[in-house]
């Protein structure tokens, strides 16, 4: 029995070194076609968010412990370093994650006295931004995805640019819109044409406005409207400010009238007393010859006194009328002021628009002539979207020369793809060329 158990034990370790054999051949096959489909190992770049898990395992109580107070997120700053606590600064740029938590696991045993590194993982949270220029529907930045190719770059910045003109110029549409823009710019120039001629006539008070001959000669029932309604604003600017200096001038003549009875009142006060202190003489006179008693004496100066206050009362109202009277004057002379103020400053600002339209109308303009000559000089409008595009990649944010790739090129994080075409690029030459403008030798 012995005997049998030991040749089931050998042929069993002789079926485990064939297994092994053939485990050992299929992997060297397949390590080939992983490889070929291998990403790029990612090494860490500025901006790049990492997430540090730190933890320790304690013999004394068989757990792991973590370290909480080391743990979470960091980002790669510009210098291509992270700051850990307790640790400081550790270079991170063109490390692996792998790389990078070996080194803080490392430093950890050397700065805390530890006999074994506490085990540390590093895992890339947001990788730096893509930048997709060039020949796309809306260039812009993406977040970078691992796995991401030029193609998916490209449709998620649109896709190539919607254009018709095989020049790479504008569309009919484009025209039309163009056109309707200069439309609107020429009536609204003739707005603030209108507006500036009736601020003008108000900054200067005069009777009317004198409106530019091209908006009384225009034929145009929108034109005509904006110089009827240009009009009655004046006029009602015109009787709104009347009505107000009116309304301060009856005020002002009923105050002037009110200062009139008050001084008639003064004056009629100023008599009584004159009178009552005459008649107080006789009377003071009397009781020194004891011919009539003292108490007559003492109620005639009550009068007096009384008649004295009654007249400084009058002459305290006639002051206050008087400084209504002032404030009045002086809040009329501010309200015209006031409107001269604000009509020169309307004019400011309508002066200042005029010019911003007048440059806005002529860019579009030429807009507008060089579309036409586009649009009339290339007949086939199809070729654009025929066309291959050229992919170019500027690795490290720009700084590396760029690099002609293909559609299925994988992306590193920072890279900036450059979408461009060389059709276009001779279009464009001998578009210029027709519409007369040269180019710099």
């Amino acid at each position: 029995m012995p005997h049998a158990d030991h040749r089931i034990l050998h042929r069993l370790s002789s079926l485990g070194r064939v297994s092994t054999l053939y485990l050992a051949i299929g992997l060297s096959t397949l390590a080939p076609i992983h490889q070929a489909h291998a990403e790029p190992v990612f090494r860490l770049q500025p901006q790049t968010r990492v997430k540090v898990a730190i933890v320790e395992w304690v013999a004394a109580t068989g757990e792991y412990k973590e370290w909480t107070a080391l743990n979470g997120e960091y980002v790669v700053s510009p210098a291509g370093t992270i700051s850990v606590p307790l640790v400081g600064e550790v270079k991170a740029k063109d490390r692996t994650p792998a790389e990078l938590a070996a080194t803080i696991a490392d430093l950890l045993k050397e700065r805390t006295g530890l006999s074994k590194a506490p085990e540390t993982s590093v895992e890339v949270v947001r990788y730096p931004m893509i930048y997709v220029t060039g020949l796309v529907d809306r260039p812009s930045e993406l977040e970078f995805r691992p796995g991401m190719t030029v193609m998916q770059a490209v449709a998620m910045a649109g896709g190539r640019e919607r254009r018709t003109n095989p020049a790479g110029g504008y569309s009919d549409m484009e025209q039309i819109r163009y056109t309707g823009e200069l439309n609107r710019m020429e009536l609204e120039m003739m707005q603030l044409a209108a507006r500036r001629a009736r601020l003008r006539a108000e900054f200067t008070d005069g009777p009317k406005i004198e409106f530019p001959q091209a908006l009384k000669a225009a034929d145009s029932a929108a034109i005509q409207q904006i110089v009827r309604d240009e009009s009655t604003l004046f006029d009602a600017r015109i009787e709104a400010m009347r009505r107000q200096l009116d309304s301060l001038a009856e005020l002002g003549t009923l105050l002037k009238n009110e200062i009139d009875v008050l001084d008639e009142k003064t004056a009629v006060q100023q008599r009584q007393i004159e009178i009552a202190q005459d008649e107080l003489k006789g009377i003071s006179k009397l009781v020194n010859e004891q011919t009539v008693t003292k108490s007559r004496q003492t109620s005639l100066e009550r009068i007096v006194a009384e008649l004295q206050s009654d007249k400084l009362d009058l002459q305290v109202a006639a002051m206050r009328a008087k400084q209504k009277l002032s404030e009045t004057e002086r809040d009329a002379v501010t309200l015209q002021g006031q409107r001269r103020t604000e009509a020169g400053r309307d004019l400011q600002t309508t002066e200042a628009a005029i010019e911003d339209l007048k440059l806005k109308r002529s860019t579009t303009l030429q807009l507008l002539q060089i579309n036409g000559a586009s649009l009339s000089r290339f007949a086939d409008r199809k070729a654009m979207d025929l066309e291959p595009l050229e992919y170019w990649i500027t690795h490290g944010g720009g700084t590396d020369p760029a690099v002609r790739v293909t559609e299925a090129t994988l992306l590193v994080p920072g890279d900036v793809l450059d979408v461009r075409s060389a059709l276009t690029a001779a279009l464009d030459n001998k578009l210029l060329t027709s519409v007369g403008i040269e180019q710099s030798q």
